[in-house]
């Protein structure tokens, strides 16, 4: 019988009546039989379980909640761009990999809810086109996403972010009319980029402010296209296994909270901000994300 309270393990070796003896050694109760423990989750009595142990260092436990928070602000204000904010700065604490679809999974329950508030603003006849097209694009971007090197998705992701971030910023707001039928364009790019790098919107926003100028309808309206976008791309995410990692649901809990706190803040401030203001904001803050992205690939 080994001496439990010893400072040295018993020795490891082949146990006459069973496999290799693996020891390990708790302060409080000495030297514990770990035999029957896997390696990766050898530990004591109570912490083995089905689900791994929160994998994040404590500067990732602070950093999630904050970005959502500010990242369902801006989506409270404007109608779109939370996902423009959450990814390229989430980035920078989690795989891209991991990100895309926790932040999809969260804006799902915020775009419905700004689906349902604003129902009745809804242009049906703008989704006609629109939404085939986004079908397919979105089964195109996920599709690469799962098959990308990390370090060239998440390039292309810093390119795309900032030069989106430099073309608001030098572009006028004002669009010109366009026609219904560059819906199927813009829905096939948007899916894309939305399956890839879950940041669609601002394809969408794009299309929408240049068919749809009244403020109310344009919000509405794009939240029905991104509650049915961000829907179809769970389901392909869970089919494609991106949306079981354990990490994707620790952070989820993470994240979860600061929607609800960041999409009444929101709420609050639409009426007291300009669209500009808000949208020179969203730019700024789109280059600095980017530029940081690409200097983390570099």
């Amino acid at each position: 019988m080994p001496d439990m309270a010893g400072q040295n393990p018993p020795e490891s070796g082949q146990n006459p009546s069973g496999p290799q003896i693996h020891w390990a050694k708790n302060e409080k109760r000495g030297w514990i039989d770990c035999t029957d423990v896997s390696a990766n989750n050898r530990g004591w009595p109570g912490e083995i379980s089905g689900l791994d142990p929160m994998p994040f260092p404590p500067e990732t436990l602070i950093a999630v909640p904050l970005v959502g928070l500010l990242a369902y602000t801006i989506l409270g204000i404007s109608g779109f761009g939370s996902a423009l904010v959450t990814i390229p700065l989430l980035v920078h604490f989690l795989p891209l990999q991991s990100v895309v679809p926790l932040v999809v999974m969260v804006d799902f329950l915020a775009t419905v809810s700004n689906g349902v508030r604003f129902r009745e603003h809804v242009e049906v006849a703008e989704l006609k086109l629109l939404i085939p097209a986004v079908i397919v694009g979105i089964l195109t971007g996920v599709t690469l996403l799962a098959t990308l090197p990390k370090h060239a998705a998440l390039v292309m992701l810093g390119v795309f972010v900032t030069a989106y971030g430099v073309y608001r910023l030098v572009t006028r707001s004002a669009a010109r009319p366009v026609s219904r039928w560059w819906g199927i364009p813009a829905g096939l790019i948007g899916g894309l980029i939305g399956g890839l790098f879950g940041v669609g919107g601002p394809i969408y926003a794009t299309y929408m402010s240049a068919r749809i100028h009244d403020p109310a309808k344009m919000r509405a309206t794009l939240s029905a296209v991104f509650s049915f976008s961000t829907g179809l791309r769970l389901m392909v995410y869970l089919i494609s296994g991106l949306l079981l990692q354990s990490e994707v649901w620790w952070a989820f809990l993470l994240l979860l909270p600061a929607m609800p706190v960041g999409l009444a803040i929101g709420y609050r401030l639409h009426a007291r901000l300009t669209r500009e203001q808000v949208g020179r904001f969203i730019s700024v803050l789109l280059v600095l994300s980017g530029v940081s992205l690409l200097w983390k690939a570099i």
